[in-house]
């Protein structure tokens, strides 16, 4: 799960840049705001949900 952390900040620098560009009017901004909004959606998901792991047993007194 760690590489794809890394690999999710990786992708939404990368779509911060690309809109750099569209802001530059290098590209539409059609195509680069729904890729940053997905992108930090996805990032946001990814490090606030809860990770639950199966087949750990609850601790008994």
């Amino acid at each position: 799960m760690k590489g794809i952390g890394i690999l999710l900040i990786a992708w939404v620098i990368f779509a911060l840049c690309f809109n750099i560009l569209g802001m530059l009017h290098f590209v539409s901004l059609a195509i680069t705001l729904p890729l940053l909004f997905l992108s930090l959606l996805a990032a946001c998901f990814f490090f606030t949900r809860k990770r639950t792991f199966k087949g750990m047993k609850k601790p008994t007194r």
